[in-house]
């Protein structure tokens, strides 16, 4: 393993050859013969078909319907060849200059338009379609032994569809394991290639920390299935399955065979490609088409999972459904047609901008430790920015080394981040802990509102007795103070590990409905509620609650604004209420049904016993505005407005009213901004005569 063997593991290595696959068996030995490639009768879909394929360079499945569920199984039989695998690395997002890479070999014996080519992958364990990239290049020859890369790059991610099959790689022994779910991905490739046999390249990206790995074509009973090879961090080595056994790689090759099509693809998108912080409701997408076009079908959905939004007639704009996803990639492809052929475009993509309501602390990928100190007492010189990836995440990441070894504490500080009190706080980071001996010891993660003077875990591991991870916590926690450091931290005899690595840290939290003001004031039996908000999130409305020294009762709603960081502003009048002291708060319900309470105020109504006009609400206000006035007794009323001229606008009232409180909405969409003022004239049945006049501002 290491420590008093890694001179002898060192030599082994060096006299070893490298080949990274997934296996049934531990070991995997070196040495490798060429195998003859073995032309195959078969699709690797089964029952898939169509005209547009070219080329099948399966098959895949060898137990129709005998697999996991009743789906269809690609058996691993150890008892054929030597067999001990169940896929090969692809994995393009290892860390730089250790990516994996697949190639096989191809025949044409014409003229091919190219159009896109099927590849199948997997990712142990996983439940939902997890690829994120796929990345292609084509060669005229053998990447190992002559060949020139004819079309393509391995840092164009091509990957137009993902989704799960119906298909599973699994053990004669256990054929109906779960375990290991294919994956189909699909990659854009619109190249037009003469005749001639060609070697295809490709390497694959996911959000598991498992492979991807590649299955290899599988044949019930043939050991030696194909001639692909592996790209490894050392070179192109032969793909074997067990020590002896060359083996195909699965792939479908789709287009048509003839001249390349006079089409030519779109170009200038808009939103351009590789867009970042696009706005979520982002209107139209826009191109130019092809010269040649009259016909188009657009392709628009998430990465990985576009589907076709429209076929028709040439046109150059189509609107995008919103609004979308925040902090989400979205991809969308044009293909321009004639009446005889077609030409993909590539692959656009965009990224949404972040919810304006998630607040980030902290988003720490260790590129280098510029935001961190180790701060000891022991280990001092044990934590770097390390060139690896096996946390899970990508290269580099945080390592603490084992050596030179210590027993006891060891912490590394971030700098000083600031926070809300109170708050629930959602955080992750990526871990894998390498397990040596035991005890071997407790690691996590720390706060300290003190600079390291005492330390809080917020999320920790006690002496594992087996390697954790590679995995993505996931934890929550609530400040104390407002001023805080967070400390990756190892407690133990660091000799008993085999380093510990960590990655990916990210802190945030979510900005709640922010009530900024809310008051209440009495005209004469009614009680007029007002209350505005900063910013909402996932907002349903305002419940409105009144007691008189019991217990609340509902007295109205209000449906907020769902997610907005633009101020609002609320008001409820609550009628005829009786005269008394009362309280009144908001029950603040989110869509999900959460809620949260607002502070209480209390108001005395009186009743109306005089004539008043109260000062109109919003102020300023645009356009829209509410006049409130008080009548002492049935009275015929003019309500008049006036600019700051004294001239008259216009008449809102002009008629009698009962006794108590009116509410009047004034609409000043057709004026200019400015100040106005609202004159009351009552004459009541009494004989009373009551006039007042205020000024109000309109801001638009």
């Amino acid at each position: 393993m290491k420590k008093s063997f890694l001179l002898l593991s060192f030599l082994l290595l060096a006299l070893t050859p490298a080949l990274f696959a997934q296996n049934a068996s531990e070991n995997i030995p070196g040495g490798v013969r060429e195998g003859d490639k073995v032309e195959l009768p078969y699709q690797t879909v089964y029952f898939e078909g169509g005209e547009n394929v070219l080329f099948d360079n399966g098959p895949l499945v060898t137990l129709p319907g005998g697999g996991c569920a009743g789906g269809d199984a690609s058996i691993l039989d150890g008892n054929v060849g030597g067999h001990t695998l169940f896929g090969w690395n692809v994995n393009h997002g290892a860390a730089p200059g250790t990516n994996f890479y697949i190639a096989d070999d191809f025949t044409s014996t014409a003229a091919w338009n190219i159009d896109s080519v099927r590849f199948f992958t997997y990712q142990t364990g996983a439940t939902t379609s997890t690829i994120t990239g796929v990345y292609v290049q084509i060669w005229n020859g053998p990447p190992d032994s002559g060949g020139v890369v004819v079309w393509g790059d391995l840092t164009t991610n091509r990957m137009v569809r993902t989704y799960l099959s119906n298909m599973y790689r699994a053990q004669n022994t256990t054929p109906t394991d779960c375990t290991r779910r294919i994956q189909i991905v699909t990659a854009t490739i619109n190249a037009n290639l003469p005749a001639g046999t060609y070697w295809i390249q490709w390497g694959i990206t996911g959000t598991s920390t498992s492979g991807p790995w590649q299955p290899p074509v599988t044949i019930q009973g043939v050991a030696v299935t194909g001639n692909a090879k592996q790209k490894t961090a050392t070179g192109w080595v032969n793909a074997l399955n067990g020590t002896t056994s060359p083996n195909g790689a699965p792939f479908i090759i789709y287009g048509n065979a003839g001249a390349a099509c006079p089409v030519e693809p779109p170009t200038n998108p808009n939103p351009a490609n590789n867009a970042t912080n696009v706005s979520i409701n982002p209107g139209n997408a826009t191109w130019t088409n092809g010269a040649g076009t009259t016909k188009v079908k657009v392709f628009f959905g998430p990465a990985g999972n576009m589907q076709q939004v429209y076929s028709g007639n040439a046109i150059s704009q189509i609107a995008i459904p919103g609004p979308l996803q925040y902090s989400t990639t979205y991809n969308w492809r044009v293909r321009c047609e004639n009446d005889t052929c077609g030409v993909d475009g590539p692959v656009w993509s965009f990224t949404t901008m972040a919810d304006p309501l998630i607040q980030v602390l902290i988003n720490e990928p260790f590129p280098n430790l510029n935001n961190w100190t180790p701060a000891g007492p022991l280990g001092l010189t044990n934590w770097s920015a390390n060139a690896s990836a096996n946390a899970g995440g990508t290269a580099p990441e945080l390592r603490m080394s084992w050596t030179p070894s210590f027993n006891g504490a060891s912490y590394i500080k971030s700098i000083q981040l600031n926070g809300p009190v109170g708050l629930p706080l959602q955080g992750s980071y990526r871990r894998f802990f390498d397990w040596y001996a035991n005890p071997s010891g407790t690691f996590g993660l720390a706060i300290t509102y003190d600079d390291g003077t005492t330390y809080t875990p917020l999320n920790q591991v006690v002496d594992p007795t087996g390697n954790v991870g590679p995995e993505l916590v996931n934890f929550t926690f609530s400040l104390t103070q407002s001023e805080f450091k967070l400390a990756f931290f190892f407690n133990g005899n660091s000799f008993n590990n085999d380093n510990i690595f960590f990655d990916d840290l990210l802190v945030q939290y979510i900005i709640p409905v922010e009530l900024t003001s809310f008051t209440a004031t009495a005209i004469g039996n009614d009680v007029q509620l007002n209350w505005s908000t900063a910013t909402e999130k996932n907002n349903q409305g305002f419940e409105i609650q009144r007691s008189n020294g019991g217990e609340y009762q509902v007295v109205g709603f209000i449906s907020g604004n769902g997610t907005t960081v633009q101020p609002q502003q609320y008001s409820f009048v609550d009628k005829n209420v009786n005269a008394g002291k009362f309280t009144y708060r908001l029950k603040q319900i989110d869509f999900n049904g959460q809620f949260e309470y607002s502070p209480e105020i209390e108001v005395d109504v009186i009743g109306v016993r005089e004539f008043s006009l109260a000062q109109n609400y919003p102020n300023p206000f645009n356009p829209t505005t509410t006049l409130s006035f008080n009548l002492a007794v049935d009275s015929k009323v003019s309500l008049k407005i006036f600019d700051v001229l004294g001239q008259e606008i216009m008449t809102l009232m002009n008629e009698t009213k009962t006794a108590g409180t009116h509410n009047v909405t004034f609409d000043a969409s057709k004026l200019n901004s400015g100040v106005y003022f609202y004159r009351i004239d009552a004459f009541g049945v009494d004989g009373q005569k009551f006039t007042d006049v205020k000024k109000m501002i309109l801001n638009k």
